[in-house]
């Protein structure tokens, strides 16, 4: 069986990223820039004024200044301040000839033309041409996800189309006789479908479209032809849940190989989450992944996940911290590599960890707060313990 780190490398290595395309900035969100993004003139582009208040000589020690005109955001000034007199002025406008320093207008005095410092604090309240970037600097590179942040940067760039990575089309097929829709009351035998929201709501949170997704009876034949379909409408990526064991009812390999596709591993040295296939066919991936829906958590966030990265052209990573052991715990297993799930959060600026229920990896129950899995192979850990902290978030 391959590690838990085999297993990332041996996806990381396998896929290529997607061809990038130039797409509407307000289409990117999410997407992973593909080039750099470099300053098209200085920033900021001319002396303006970071207060509202009084443009004046900062060497001018007069005891009080006539006001000669006002300088807006938008708009040029046409007049120079020169000694014994000042501008009124905004925040964002530009700084007239022959002042050097803003007053804010909370320590002055205004009236009938004039104004009259209170006093005279060693600040210049301006934000001075080029103090943030100069003309060429770069500000954005390759294999950095776009964010709301990084979206409002391109924009003051004006980089209205920025080359980036498509978005992965995924496809995704759960199988079994006994899954019914949420909506339905399961009858005798019967469960509800969770499985197929959880991949959804997965794929979505790492900027992919889910081009297809359906539910799939215990089929070899029927299941082959429905991920035909899918690879000839052009999915990048196939998820397909359940049939990644051994039991007689589990064809999730044994279509991929009809298929055509490289099974490069079908077992992972992990607790849960052992029965994951990978496999691949030309720049097209597919994942078998266990049937249980905490086994489904595992699995994307530590496996899967590293193919999204590798398509969106971003550097597979993942988040590890130390936190301390609220309580102790029986971790009990088989020698595998343990994911449990867990809760972290700060207390007092220090990560400590929470070991969450978890009966069985079909406990959905469970998951409810979880945001990290605790990573172990000991079968106990003392309460108090440092203990390494897969982050789910961020």
């Amino acid at each position: 069986m391959n590690s838990l780190e085999q297993s990332r490398e041996s996806v990381a290595e396998a896929i290529e990223p997607l061809d990038p395309v130039r797409t509407p900035l307000a289409d990117a969100l999410g997407c992973v820039l593909r080039e750099d993004a470099c300053a098209r003139e200085d920033m900021p582009a001319f002396d303006r004024s970071a207060m509202d208040g009084y443009a004046v000589d900062a060497l001018d020690g007069s005891e009080r200044f006539r006001i000669v005109g006002d300088a807006r955001p938008g708009r040029r000034p046409d007049f120079a301040v020169r000694r014994g007199e000042c501008a009124r002025i905004f925040t964002g406008a530009e700084i007239p000839e022959g002042a050097s320093q803003v007053l804010k207008q909370e320590d002055v005095r205004a009236e009938e033309g004039w104004m009259t410092p209170d006093s005279r604090p060693s600040a210049d309240y301006i934000r001075r041409r080029g103090e943030d970037a100069r003309a060429g600097d770069r500000l954005l590179g390759p294999g950095l996800r776009l964010g709301p942040a990084e979206i409002g940067l391109l924009a003051n760039l004006g980089v209205v189309a920025p080359l980036v990575s498509p978005r992965c089309r995924t496809a995704h097929f759960a199988t079994g006789d006994e899954l019914v829709d949420p909506a339905e009351e399961p009858g005798p035998s019967r469960i509800r479908d969770s499985n197929s929201a959880l991949v959804r709501a997965f794929a979505e949170t790492q900027g992919a479209i889910m081009t297809h997704q359906e539910r799939v009876a215990d089929d070899a034949d029927l299941l082959t032809a429905r991920l035909r379909l899918a690879m000839d409408a052009g999915c990048d990526l196939l998820l397909i849940s359940g049939g990644a064991s051994v039991g007689a009812y589990d064809f999730g390999r044994t279509a991929l190989e009809r298929l055509g596709f490289q099974i490069r591993f079908e077992k992972v040295n992990l607790r849960p989450g052992k029965p994951l296939a990978f496999a691949t066919r030309g720049r097209q991936a597919a994942f078998v992944l266990p049937g249980n829906p905490l086994s489904h958590l595992a699995v994307l966030h530590c496996v899967v996940r590293v193919a999204f990265e590798r398509l969106a052209g971003a550097r597979p990573a993942w988040q590890v911290l130390n936190a301390r052991l609220r309580a102790g715990m029986r971790i009990g297993g088989d020698g595998r590599d343990t994911l449990w799930p867990a809760r972290v959060d700060m207390e007092e600026g220090e990560p400590v960890v929470e070991a969450l229920r978890w009966r069985s990896s079909g406990d959905i129950t469970g998951m409810a707060g979880l945001n990290a899995f605790i990573r172990c192979t000991v079968p106990v850990l003392d309460m108090g313990a440092r203990v390494p902290c897969i982050l789910l978030h961020g």
